[in-house]
């Protein structure tokens, strides 16, 4: 039987005041499969904004917002202490932007917060554009430190991936050619979107089913992925 997303208020307490409250969590998702929905800039299409907003909590005493996972799970029954704030989905990724500046977070961490922005926004329905020039911006400010250690090809492929949807074909091609070995990911998909921003074509793109199981699929468990996890 398939697994449903599945999401539930959860007690947390805040890291930057210690004040307890109730967060909307995501509690099971289904697994990968090659029919999952994966778009080229490797993110999984989400049925509603609500799932992805999940991931982020945000305390209605301090703002303090940021991945659920930095905040600690308390027993006390979520029915006793003060609910989230109500915010618009996509909007708790730009106040969780908002508190990685503040709290001095790497330019990688902003980029991967605003892109999840963006997938929430198109999710919901709404504009993402900017999104991307945000997600884009930080995304170059971390290629540029010369002290990160991460995979730099990968964020090469993503980075031509997010100008591509932006309209800057020639940027997309670029970043494109930079993308090696280390990126682990196939070279027919780097070929696939370099065509594709060649041709001036800026729309999202879902992945084909070979495509998902090569990268989301290793040995046929789903969901053990091959990619990067910096």
């Amino acid at each position: 039987m398939q697994t449903e997303f599945t999401i539930r208020q959860t007690t947390v307490v805040c890291p930057q005041c210690n004040s307890m409250f109730a967060t909307p969590t995501l509690l099971t998702m289904p697994a990968i499969t090659p029919q999952t929905a994966i778009e080229a800039d490797l993110h999984r299409v989400l049925p509603d904004p609500a799932i992805r907003a999940a991931l982020v909590a945000m305390c209605p005493a301090c703002s303090y917002t940021w991945w659920y996972t930095a905040f600690r799970p308390h027993m006390l029954q979520s029915v006793f202490v003060p609910p989230t704030p109500i915010a618009d989905q996509p909007k708790k990724f730009a106040h969780a932007v908002l508190t990685g500046r503040k709290n001095g977070a790497h330019a990688l961490d902003l980029a991967l917060l605003a892109l999840n922005g963006c997938w929430c926004a198109r999710e919901a329905g709404q504009p993402h554009e900017r999104w991307l020039e945000l997600a884009g911006g930080e995304l170059e400010r971390a290629l540029r430190d010369k002290n990160w250690q991460g995979n730099r090809d990968y964020y090469q492929y993503l980075l031509g991936e997010l100008c591509r949807q932006s309209g800057d074909f020639q940027g997309a091609v670029n970043h494109f050619n930079q993308v090696g070995p280390s990126s682990m990911l196939p070279p027919e998909l780097v070929e696939r979107q370099k065509v594709q921003a060649t041709s001036g074509d800026q729309a999202p793109a879902a992945l084909p089913e070979h495509l998902v199981e090569l990268l989301f699929c290793v040995k046929g468990k789903p969901e053990e992925s091959v990619l990067p996890q910096e």
